[in-house]
Protein backbone atom coordinates (compact mmCIF):
# COMPACT_ATOMS: atom_id res chain seq x y z
CA UNK A 1 0.00 0.00 0.00
CA UNK A 2 1.16 3.79 -1.22
CA UNK A 3 1.95 6.10 1.89
CA UNK A 4 -0.15 9.51 1.72
CA UNK A 5 3.92 10.55 1.15
CA UNK A 6 3.96 8.76 -1.72
CA UNK A 7 0.89 9.71 -3.35
CA UNK A 8 0.84 13.36 -2.74
CA UNK A 9 4.29 12.95 -4.54
CA UNK A 10 2.41 11.31 -7.29
CA UNK A 11 -0.13 14.51 -7.81
CA UNK A 12 -2.91 12.98 -5.42
CA UNK A 13 -4.46 15.80 -3.74
CA UNK A 14 -3.66 15.50 0.20
CA UNK A 15 -7.32 16.26 0.78
CA UNK A 16 -7.61 12.27 -1.18
CA UNK A 17 -4.22 10.99 -0.46
CA UNK A 18 -5.14 10.52 3.29
CA UNK A 19 -8.42 8.47 2.29
CA UNK A 20 -6.87 6.13 -0.25
CA UNK A 21 -5.98 2.98 0.63
CA UNK A 22 -5.17 0.75 -2.28
CA UNK A 23 -7.45 2.19 -4.45
CA UNK A 24 -10.41 2.07 -2.34
CA UNK A 25 -11.96 5.40 -1.14
CA UNK A 26 -12.35 5.10 2.86
CA UNK A 27 -14.97 8.03 4.82
CA UNK A 28 -15.73 11.37 3.24
CA UNK A 29 -13.59 12.84 -0.12
CA UNK A 30 -14.42 16.12 -1.17
CA UNK A 31 -13.13 17.10 -4.25
CA UNK A 32 -13.42 20.71 -5.75
CA UNK A 33 -13.14 20.78 -9.73
CA UNK A 34 -12.92 17.91 -11.83
CA UNK A 35 -12.27 14.27 -10.90
CA UNK A 36 -11.43 11.62 -14.21
CA UNK A 37 -11.94 8.32 -13.10
CA UNK A 38 -10.41 5.60 -15.77
CA UNK A 39 -11.97 2.96 -14.52
CA UNK A 40 -15.23 1.62 -12.59
CA UNK A 41 -17.04 3.92 -10.06
CA UNK A 42 -18.58 1.32 -7.51
CA UNK A 43 -21.06 3.02 -4.62
CA UNK A 44 -21.68 -0.25 -2.52
CA UNK A 45 -23.35 1.09 0.61
CA UNK A 46 -24.27 4.40 0.44
CA UNK A 47 -25.73 4.50 -3.09
CA UNK A 48 -24.79 7.14 -5.51
CA UNK A 49 -25.68 10.82 -5.07
CA UNK A 50 -25.69 13.54 -8.14
CA UNK A 51 -26.98 17.55 -8.59
CA UNK A 52 -30.52 17.91 -7.65
CA UNK A 53 -32.35 20.86 -8.22
CA UNK A 54 -35.69 22.36 -6.67
CA UNK A 55 -36.76 24.63 -9.25
CA UNK A 56 -40.99 24.80 -10.67
CA UNK A 57 -40.74 23.10 -13.70
CA UNK A 58 -43.69 22.24 -16.77
CA UNK A 59 -45.28 19.03 -14.90
CA UNK A 60 -45.37 16.92 -18.02
CA UNK A 61 -42.75 18.09 -20.32
CA UNK A 62 -39.96 20.57 -18.93
CA UNK A 63 -38.44 22.71 -21.50
CA UNK A 64 -34.79 23.83 -21.88
CA UNK A 65 -34.79 26.92 -20.63
CA UNK A 66 -36.43 25.24 -17.03
CA UNK A 67 -33.68 22.96 -18.05
CA UNK A 68 -30.78 25.56 -18.32
CA UNK A 69 -32.12 27.01 -15.09
CA UNK A 70 -31.77 24.08 -12.99
CA UNK A 71 -28.55 23.20 -13.93
CA UNK A 72 -27.12 25.71 -16.93
CA UNK A 73 -26.67 24.93 -20.55
CA UNK A 74 -26.31 21.54 -21.70
CA UNK A 75 -23.00 22.31 -23.27
CA UNK A 76 -21.49 24.15 -19.79
CA UNK A 77 -22.63 20.94 -17.87
CA UNK A 78 -21.01 18.82 -20.75
CA UNK A 79 -21.79 15.29 -22.09
CA UNK A 80 -22.41 12.51 -19.90
CA UNK A 81 -24.03 15.18 -17.44
CA UNK A 82 -26.31 13.46 -14.84
CA UNK A 83 -28.97 15.51 -12.82
CA UNK A 84 -32.60 15.45 -10.84
CA UNK A 85 -35.25 17.71 -10.92
CA UNK A 86 -37.41 17.38 -7.78
CA UNK A 87 -40.23 19.94 -9.06
CA UNK A 88 -40.91 23.00 -6.95
CA UNK A 89 -39.71 21.02 -4.11
CA UNK A 90 -42.33 19.10 -3.92
CA UNK A 91 -43.21 15.77 -3.46
CA UNK A 92 -45.07 14.80 -7.06
CA UNK A 93 -43.22 15.36 -9.66
CA UNK A 94 -39.16 14.16 -10.30
CA UNK A 95 -37.07 14.11 -13.28
CA UNK A 96 -34.08 12.27 -14.58
CA UNK A 97 -31.89 14.89 -16.77
CA UNK A 98 -29.00 14.10 -18.91
CA UNK A 99 -26.87 16.05 -21.26
CA UNK A 100 -24.80 15.04 -24.29
CA UNK A 101 -23.15 18.38 -24.06
CA UNK A 102 -25.51 19.77 -26.55
CA UNK A 103 -28.86 18.94 -25.80
CA UNK A 104 -30.56 17.98 -22.83
CA UNK A 105 -32.73 15.15 -22.20
CA UNK A 106 -35.47 13.65 -19.60
CA UNK A 107 -37.29 11.35 -17.86
CA UNK A 108 -40.15 11.53 -15.86
CA UNK A 109 -40.71 9.48 -13.02
CA UNK A 110 -43.86 7.92 -11.15
CA UNK A 111 -44.45 8.65 -7.39
CA UNK A 112 -44.53 5.26 -5.49
CA UNK A 113 -47.59 3.84 -4.01
CA UNK A 114 -47.78 3.63 -0.46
Amino acid sequence: MASTTTLIGLGMPPELANAVADGVVSGAATVGGSLTVTGVVNATAAGLRTKQAVNDVHNTTPIISELETAFGTASSVGSGFVGVIKDADADTNCYLVISNGTSYFYLKFTKALA
